[in-house]
């Protein structure tokens, strides 16, 4: 397993744009079973499928941040290139910190960007993907939601939401990601068909020119998910 810690660095050789992309995952106990294998397995795929990809492996970075008790950050940003293909599954146990999951991942993204204008390399707008079967019932997750729809509306970022099974607290979901393109419920546990839609949308991202960088698309979502 590699040492991420030691591999949060930029390489600056590459003259590649980039896409900082986080994965924002709910592994709270009520995740646990086939919910958090599945999860695991739909990774795996977007980091094998996506490193194949020789743009994407260029301009990809990715961070992946868990929250249940705590949030965590399971993967600083990485080069998609750099990712081991084969991490140590996700566990799932305790509450859903989504709150504290929210404030990090955009703590992580300002610092991100900030390395990326002071390199003089130039970005795509970040993604942000928010799975979880539930509702924040963190402290504070409020403020936290609040900053991440303002980026969102004004372009700073792209979020998305998904929602696994039948008991997410939709209403709350609708405040922390009200407008587009919000939320998606994923249809059982299809994780795989996500990811391989991320990866689709990762190729065509990095395939572009930073100027002609679109909203997410929704092309391919009825193989996965329900607007």
């Amino acid at each position: 397993m590699r040492n991420y810690n030691e591999m949060n660095t930029l390489d600056v050789s590459n003259p590649a744009p980039r896409c900082p992309v986080v994965l924002l995952l709910d592994t709270s106990s009520s995740m646990a079973g086939a919910p958090i294998n599945e999860l695991n397995e739909g990774l795996k795929q977007f980091l094998r499928e996506t490193a194949a990809d020789e743009a994407a492996s260029r301009s990809v970075e990715l961070e992946v941040i868990t929250f249940d008790s705590s949030a965590n950050v399971a993967m600083p940003f990485t080069a998609i290139g750099d990712v081991d293909q084969n991490p140590d599954p996700l566990v799932a146990d305790g509450c859903t910190s989504m709150g504290a999951g929210i404030r990090l991942a955009l703590r992580d993204l300002k610092a991100r960007r900030r390395m990326y204008r002071n390199s003089g390399i130039s970005s795509y707008r970040p993604w942000v993907i928010l799975m979880t079967d539930g509702g924040p019932n963190d402290n504070n997750w409020e403020q936290a939601a609040e900053e991440m729809r303002v980026l969102g509306e004004n372009g700073k970022i792209q979020y998305i939401g998904i929602e696994i099974g039948d008991y997410v607290d939709h209403d709350t979901m609708c405040q922390i990601l009200p407008s587009q393109p919000g939320l998606v419920k994923l249809k059982g546990l299809r994780f795989k068909q996500f990811f391989r839609w991320l990866t689709d949308s990762m190729k065509s991202v990095s395939a572009s020119a930073v100027s002609d960088q679109d909203n997410i698309r929704y092309r391919g979502i009825d193989d996965w998910g329900e607007l």
